[in-house]
């Protein structure tokens, strides 16, 4: 009887280490749950970090293959429009070759005054840039341009004759870019100048007939040089002049 009662508490200290292994089990197990659902927790937080972070990476490689894209088409435009500009910048330099080459064509062609003036910048154009040439182009064409529209006084040389090298002062009237003439201080000289074909050309004294076709006197220069000179003075004069027979203009 006394076994039996020993075997039985045997039994039973052996129930209470499986029910006390099988505590300890299941608080491991509560442990093991808690710490893996809070390591679980953390892990879904970092692949959303992780989700949310490639997204604004290919958000980024996206928008860096549309800037490259869009550099790529820029720099297509501007080589363009450089070809563009070349081309332009080659026709402008062609047409305003010949434009100076025009200007210094007709240059001999004009009154002396505006002679002098264009001396000022005509040697020179042939070697600028084009913005610098067109500029200057632009001032030598408005020069003649005013000249051409009004009455002009100038104080001046004008060689006598060709196999003669003497030169005179004497006061020129200027009517436009076309017609000229000239009286001496002491009105012993007087003439008529137009421009020719080829440059200006001034007729002296009796030649002046001779091309006008009408008498022209020293008297009726020194009273429109006087009116330039003493404006308040002025009235109405008449001074003869030539029309080129071929029409031909500057």
């Amino acid at each position: 009887m006394l076994y039996f009662l020993v075997s039985n508490t045997s039994l039973a200290d052996e129930d209470i280490r499986l029910v006390e292994n099988w505590l300890s089990l299941e608080k491991q197990k509560s442990v093991l749950n808690s710490a893996w659902s809070e390591r679980k927790e953390k892990i879904q937080q970092q692949i959303a970090l992780l989700k949310k972070e490639q997204q604004a990476l290919e958000q980024l490689i996206a928008k860096s293959d549309s800037n490259k894209t869009e550099v790529s088409e820029q720099r297509k435009l501007l080589v363009s429009q450089q070809r563009e500009f070349e081309a332009f910048d080659s026709k402008l330099t062609t047409e305003l070759d010949k434009l100076v080459s025009y200007l210094n064509g007709i240059n001999a062609k004009l009154p002396q005054p505006l002679q002098q003036q264009w001396q000022e910048v005509l040697p020179t154009l042939s070697q600028k840039a084009n913005s610098q040439k067109l500029e200057n182009v632009l001032k030598l064409l408005k020069q003649a341009w005013d000249f051409d529209q009004r009455v002009v006084f100038h104080t001046g040389l004008v060689k006598l004759s060709t196999e003669d090298a003497k030169s005179i002062l004497v006061e020129q009237v200027y009517l436009g870019i076309s017609h000229g003439w000239y009286v001496s201080a002491d009105n012993l000289h007087f003439g008529y100048g137009r421009s020719d074909a080829n440059n200006w050309q001034w007729w002296h004294g009796s030649q002046v007939e001779q091309v006008l076709n009408f008498p022209l006197t020293s008297d009726q220069v020194s009273a429109v040089t006087h009116i330039l000179k003493h404006p308040t003075s002025a009235r109405y004069v008449q001074l003869p002049l030539a029309v080129n027979k071929t029409g031909e203009r500057l």
